[in-house]
């Protein structure tokens, strides 16, 4: 049980920011500045670090707004990213990290047989709760291209009715998410002050570590679809140097 002088000290070395943006190119930059003297301080140089929550979409398109959302590489070839969106900062803890299986190489060639990719930092894995598909360019299910649709509707043919019961794709804007509502002490990871100091996020393929951005399947190499967009909220508990005993 804390005092209250100790509670108010728990809470000044506390911290919640809320991360966001829109980026072209899939890479995020912020400017993590101190905002109280427990953040610039010889006495805390070490922390735990969370992200509590994640949502990534491409409502910064332009031209088709997130409606049919596809991962792509650099090379703009469509990337599936079955086992997720893998967040990475450049926030480095040797506490945590995350493990792809069957990685084909560095720089991409996913295939059977391959090595596990290692990285180390703060980071989250995003699933999409809709299912999208996420895949363009003459995929398809059940006699239906399915190109982006968050949903794909499998008609049943109805006699002398036209149109009615024909397969149907459904577009919704797509959002990846990552939730972590525990207590920071229970999920936090042990890290060095971030403070002072800028945090980048990029986005990798879990299948293939290959680095990923939002797009439009219908509109690829059209720069103005490429509207990936981030809101995370980052929390940071400062802890005070050990003392000599």
């Amino acid at each position: 049980m804390r005092t209250a002088r100790e509670e108010i000290e728990y809470h000044n070395r506390k911290f919640k920011y809320s991360l966001a943006g829109v980026a072209t190119a899939g890479v995020f930059n912020f400017d993590l500045q101190p905002p109280n003297e427990f953040a610039f301080s010889d006495r805390y140089s070490q922390c735990l670090i969370k992200i509590n929550h994640a949502y990534l979409s491409n409502r910064g398109d332009t031209v088709n707004h997130g409606l049919d959302a596809v991962f792509v590489d650099g090379a703009n070839n469509i990337e599936i990213m079955s086992a997720g969106c893998l967040l990475m900062t450049d926030i480095r803890s040797n506490n945590t990290g995350v493990i792809s299986h069957n990685v084909g190489g560095a720089g991409g060639g996913g295939g059977v047989g391959g090595f596990q990719q290692v990285r180390n930092g703060i980071h989250a894995v995003l699933h999409n709760k809709e299912g999208s598909a996420g895949v363009a360019g003459g995929a398809v299910f059940s006699a239906q291209l399915v190109n982006g649709a968050s949903e794909v509707v499998v008609g049943t043919a109805a006699a002398g009715a036209g149109a009615q019961g024909l397969n149907a794709n459904v577009h919704r804007v797509s959002m990846w998410e990552y939730k972590d509502e525990r207590p920071i002490e229970e999920t936090g990871v042990l890290c060095a002050n971030p403070f002072g100091k800028k945090t980048e996020i990029r986005f990798f393929s879990v299948d293939n570590n290959e680095e990923v951005l939002l797009t439009s399947g219908s509109n690829l190499g059209v720069a103005a679809s490429n509207g990936t967009s981030l809101t995370l909220e980052l929390e940071i508990l400062m802890l005070p140097n050990p003392r000599a005993e």
